[in-house]
């Protein structure tokens, strides 16, 4: 068994409803109502509906059928599969199938439990309802209601031209069926008589005429666009949304550039150091002038290797205070001072060495 899905979409003034699979209890009736209380109030009175199922809920089929009978008019379009439970909205309301929909009716059944009077409750209902099928099968197929009984003793099923020819679809088109892995094993399943193959990967046409009516919509199109139409304004529209996209993809990499070139420059001045360029970078790119105005003020670091003035041999350098640092100053505090000083004042360096000797 499949498990059932219900779709509803609302285009053109018209309500859309799908049925994929199996009837469950307390599912379609309910969900039919949800959406054709919705369609009321918004004054939508038509409705379409697709139907590819294996049938399910007697019960819940019927009172899916009552809640359709609320609206002026419902034309039904089958699917692959129209069986059971299934069959019997087309009883009610004008529909067509492909020539390669099957259909198949048979005697309505249930499930049923509990204690005698709960059994007997259940039993004398599913006897009700199995009149009001006997009955309307009898009126789709212009047969009485005994040839019906004599009819559907076990599992009978149809084609599409004995559907037609038995009046339970008014129209066979030549519209190619959407058949995948779920329709296949729902097929199986209720065992019909032929199991088409799977078909290629598109969507069936009814599908693609409420996708087509529901983008119309969205383009704010008449209703009588053509489709060639709406794929040429989904295309220009398509084509002003890339537009757009490259124009801001340009914008945000002359933006980056610009914030790179501001940033880097800061670095190099020493004003930030290298682990602040992506903050740096993410605010120029927000404000601009707002960014640069704050490195502008600040004031960046002298490296201490240019203070250091060269001194004769055997002399200290007397840079900003360092006259009495010792080599492990200039190793924590400033290695590239110390490099500086090795290169410019050896003698130094030595007189450093000394005294860190003569300490350990």
């Amino acid at each position: 068994m499949t498990h059932g899905k219900i779709e509803a979409a609302i285009s053109n003034d018209v309500l859309n409803l799908r049925i994929s699979g199996r009837i469950w209890q307390g599912e379609v009736a309910s969900a039919f109502k949800y959406y054709i209380d919705n369609a009321i109030s918004e004054n939508v009175k038509n409705a379409t509906l697709y139907i590819n199922s294996e049938g399910g809920s007697v019960f819940e089929a019927q009172e899916a059928i009552n809640e359709l009978k609320r609206l002026d008019s419902v034309k039904i379009t089958v699917g692959a599969l129209a069986a059971s439970a299934a069959t019997m909205f087309l009883c009610y309301f004008d529909a067509e199938c492909s020539t390669s929909s099957q259909f198949m009716i048979h005697k309505p059944s249930t499930y049923i439990s509990g204690n005698e009077d709960k059994v007997k409750a259940d039993l004398k209902a599913l006897e009700n309802l199995t009149n009001v099928y006997r009955s309307a099968y009898a009126k789709a197929f212009n047969l009485t209601e005994q040839e019906v009984e004599d009819l559907w003793k076990n599992d009978y099923w149809m084609d599409s031209n004995e559907a037609k020819e038995k009046g339970l679809v008014k129209t066979i088109t030549t519209e190619e069926i959407q058949i995948d892995d779920s329709t296949i094993k729902m097929m199986v399943a209720c065992g019909c008589p032929t199991i088409p193959k799977p078909t290629s990967e598109k969507k069936n046409s009814t599908k693609n005429k409420m996708d087509i009516n529901q983008l119309k919509a969205a383009l704010g199109m008449p209703a009588d666009a053509t489709e060639e139409q709406v794929l040429e304004k989904v295309a220009e529209n398509k084509k002003k949304a890339d537009n757009a996209a490259a124009t801001e993809a340009s914008a945000n990499q002359q933006k980056e550039q610009a914030a790179e070139k501001v940033i880097n420059q800061a670095i190099l001045d020493k004003k930030i150091t290298a682990d602040m360029k992506a903050t740096y970078v993410s605010l120029h790119k927000q404000d601009p002038a707002g960014t640069e105005a704050i490195l502008a003020s600040m004031k960046g670091v002298t490296p201490a290797s240019k203070e250091i003035k060269d001194k004769p041999d055997g002399e200290m350098p007397e840079a900003l205070g360092r006259e009495n640092w010792t080599i492990d100053d200039y190793l924590e505090k400033d290695p590239a001072a110390l490099d500086a000083l090795i290169e410019k004042d050896p003698a130094a360096v030595q007189k450093l060495n000394a005294v860190y000797a003569s300490k350990n």
